[in-house]
């Protein structure tokens, strides 16, 4: 439960950050941000391997 609320909140925190900085700097913060946040999420519900999930949804883009 603890990782899904602060992954939740590191990603609404990321998109804020973001269109606050502006730009191309607030997208890159932005993405870092909320690059975490997902991996917090994905932690709630995939477990211990869930860093397998982010790296492949990552590169996948």
């Amino acid at each position: 439960m603890l990782h899904a609320v602060l992954g939740s909140l590191l990603i609404i925190g990321g998109v804020i950050l973001g269109l606050l900085v502006g730009g191309w700097l607030g997208l890159g913060l932005g993405a870092v941000v909320v690059i975490a946040g997902y991996y917090f999420l994905v932690l709630s519900f995939g477990g211990p391997h869930a860093w397998l999930e982010i790296f492949q949804e990552f590169f996948n883009m």
